[in-house]
């Protein structure tokens, strides 16, 4: 913290005439006010990664197969939940289509190559997230 005082210091100093010992508790404060400036500029990007943390953990569903971003009323994903368990990471799986070899869809992390068979079509797991209609009061 920027300590005040030593600014009515350096207006002493001057007014004393002693302007070499002024200039010299200046560059001090200069100094200290980039460091301060530094860790303000720290502070700041680890409050905004927290609160993408945070923005991300209320916004999370695990439906059973895989992990769902909320955003914008729409369900992002699938999510690979062993990544996610692991170590936080969001990595989108891939959907490897029916065909006549895969007689179920499956979802595939790319990273870790965890596979999931969910019981939920793909087209139908991307439907938006219904809200709840809020009907008031009568008065």
């Amino acid at each position: 913290m920027i300590e005040y005082y030593r600014f009515y210091e350096v207006e002493t100093l001057i007014s004393q005439g002693k302007v070499q010992e002024a200039v010299e508790e200046l560059r001090a404060l200069q100094k200290l006010y980039l460091e301060l400036a530094q860790e303000n500029s720290k502070l700041k990007v680890q409050l905004h990664d927290l609160e993408e943390i945070l923005s991300i953990s209320r916004n999370i569903i695990f439906d059973g197969d895989a992990y769902w971003l909320i955003s914008g009323g729409e369900k992002q994903g699938p999510f690979c939940p062993k990544c996610y368990h692991a170590n936080g990471d969001l990595i989108r799986m891939a959907v490897q289509k029916k065909d006549e070899f895969t007689p179920k869809t499956k979802w595939i992390c790319p990273h870790c190559h965890f596979a999931a068979e969910p019981d939920v079509d793909v087209e139908t797991a991307k439907i938006p997230v219904q809200r709840a209609k809020i009907i008031p009061f009568m008065q």
